[in-house]
């Protein structure tokens, strides 16, 4: 199994471990610079990242600043209309209670010009009694004591 390696084939594994040592260096240079692109590669992808992260944000923001006036004006108009509408209510209780009263004030008057109305009746029956108790005097008189 062992037999004696010779000066030649010394220098040819020899020859070809520097071969080898060479490829591997070439290797090793192109890994380090493929490295080195990667790397350089994932900053600029980092750097477009952090630029469309920061834009998104910037973007974000301003939607959430309009979105937050519109909220507010939507809500100064809520605030506005509810307010409107509830002055109109306001207003018409106001009526209604007015009208209310004025029916009531109504009903009073009715009730007492009913009182007023059955004390003239009345005072109109006594005058037309007393009219007809002189007129029947009077006409028992002149035939009762017709002495001219």
């Amino acid at each position: 199994m062992s037999e004696p390696i010779t000066q030649s084939q010394l220098a040819e594994v020899f020859e070809t471990m520097k071969a080898m040592q060479s490829q591997l260096a070439e290797l090793t240079l192109e890994v380090k610079v493929g490295h080195a692109e990667i790397r350089e590669k994932f900053n600029t992808i980092d750097q477009k990242f952090q630029t469309l992260e920061a834009k998104f944000e910037e973007k974000l923001n301003t939607l959430e600043a309009k979105f937050e006036e519109k909220l507010n004006t939507l809500e100064a108009k809520f605030d506005e209309k509810f307010n409107t509408i509830d002055e109109k209510f306001n207003t018409i209780e106001a009526k209604i209670e007015a009208v209310r009263l004025e029916v009531q004030t109504n009903r009073e008057q009715l009730v007492d010009l009913g009182k007023r109305q059955g004390s003239t009746e009345n005072r109109l029956w006594a005058l037309l009694v007393a009219l007809f108790l002189m007129v029947a005097g009077l006409l028992a008189k002149i035939t009762l004591f017709d002495q001219v």
